[in-house]
């Protein structure tokens, strides 16, 4: 029954299409607006009962599924309307999600665009155009995110990256063999010699004697023996002995004495009388040497950034300069700028030799006063030792009628007593260390 209804009502209304008669009054629209269309909408579709009838739509069971079947009397709606239902509910989750896509879509799409606008603001509006890029201030001028020596403006513009200026030194460039002009951005130049060469003096001593030594130039002391024997002062007799002769005067003749057999005796020993000795120097300085060259100090102390930490932006040093660091006086280099070079406006040169001493060689031997029993020094005698010792002395007979004092020369010449050494230096004047890279 419900496949026969459908199928004449379906016949039916095609025959009022056909014939072009409106199907406002077959069907009650139920839209309540009175204009008598019956739901027919300028798309060809048709509402029945509150069911929209697509003419997109018609085509097998989605026709079926339009739900009119539940609309005419006596339908039963009962499986159709599931289907219908679910067809329609089909189609609107598909419709849904579509317009869910296009719908959340474009306000992820806008989003996205719009917060990449705001952070191209808000970055532009960190940072305040300065001008040109200041390559030694720290700070990124021109805006276009670089810093001093990470900028090309500042590298193709005379600058580079450097160790750090220790603190109380001067950014410098130094040229060394040549004096041409400075780099740009380098001033307060400066024309010098540089780490002198030549070494200390070599320095050696020689020493000349003049004279001769003597060991019997001089007085001998005799001391007679006394009126106890004890070679006491008494009868004392100074006599000079420098010409080692024979003497036949008695030392004790004074007294009358003589010396007897067995008399005791004492005789000092006439002290040394050197020959002369002097020492001379004899000295080589070799000739100073010195480089040339030229120190420029950097215009400005202040240095940028945009390097490596430990470095900052500097000056470039261009031609034949080196990049350097300088400092008044004499000076450590730290291990960032380990080549040193001692600069200054010249040299004085006090490379010498001090002076050398020489003494003396010569000693006395062993002295002896010989006592002889004749007139000339001649035959029988005895020997009394010059060393201001009291002793006995056997004589021969009564007693001696000569004598003479002996004393030879030792290992006489001469000897250094001060040697010579080198003094004095290379001193640069007004020096100032420049320790380079």
């Amino acid at each position: 029954m419900r496949h026969g209804v459908r199928a004449g009502w379906l016949f039916g209304l095609g025959l009022l299409v056909a014939c072009g008669l409106p199907t406002a009054g077959t069907l009650d629209e139920g839209d309540g607006d009175g204009d008598g269309d019956g739901g027919v909408g300028r798309d060809g579709g048709a509402v029945v009962d509150g069911a929209l009838l697509d003419g997109a739509a018609m085509d097998g069971a989605a026709v079926d599924a339009a739900g009119a079947d539940g609309a005419l009397p006596g339908d039963d709606a009962s499986g159709a309307a599931g289907l219908d239902a679910s067809a329609l509910d089909a189609s609107a989750l598909d419709a849904a999600a579509t317009d869910a896509a296009t719908v959340d879509a474009a306000p992820l799409a806008d989003a996205g665009a719009a917060d990449a606008g705001r952070d191209a603001a808000v970055d532009a509006g960190s940072c305040t155009p300065r001008g040109a890029e200041d390559c030694t201030n720290g700070v990124d001028d021109d805006c276009n995110g670089l810093t001093d020596c990470a900028d090309t403006a500042c590298t193709s513009g005379g600058f580079e990256c450097v160790p750090s200026v220790p603190s109380g030194w001067s950014y410098a460039a130094l040229s060394i063999g040549s004096r041409g002009p400075c780099p740009s951005g380098f001033a307060s130049q400066r024309d010098v010699v540089m780490d002198p060469t030549g070494g200390a003096a070599s320095c050696s001593c020689s020493c000349s004697s003049s004279g001769t030594a003597s060991c019997t130039d001089g007085n001998a002391t005799f001391y007679g023996p006394g009126l106890i024997g004890d070679c006491s002062s008494i009868g004392t007799f100074a006599t000079d002995v420098s010409d080692g002769s024979c003497r036949n005067s008695l030392p004790f003749g004074l007294f009358g004495f003589g010396i007897g057999a067995n008399a005791n005796v004492r005789v000092s020993k006439v002290a040394l009388k050197p020959n002369s000795c002097s020492g001379s120097v004899q000295r080589n300085v070799p000739p100073p040497g010195t480089t040339e060259g030229k120190r420029c100090v950097a215009q400005s102390a202040v240095v940028g950034g945009g390097c490596a930490q430990g470095s900052v932006c500097a000056r470039r040093r261009t031609g034949a300069y080196q990049a350097c660091i300088a400092k008044s006086g004499a000076n450590v280099c730290p291990g960032s700028y380990p080549a040193k070079h001692d600069t200054g406006t010249g040299v004085t040169d006090t490379r010498a030799c001090s002076t050398c001493a020489c003494g003396t060689t010569a000693t006395c031997g062993p002295a002896s006063v010989t006592f002889y029993a004749s007139q000339n020094c001649q035959g029988t005698a005895v020997t009394a030792v010059a060393d201001d010792t009291c002793r006995a002395m056997t004589t021969p007979g009564q007693g001696a009628s000569s004598w003479q004092y002996a004393s030879a020369v030792l290992n006489e010449g001469c000897a250094k007593t001060t040697d010579t050494a080198p003094v004095g230096s290379l001193t640069v004047n007004a020096l100032e260390t420049v320790c380079c890279r």
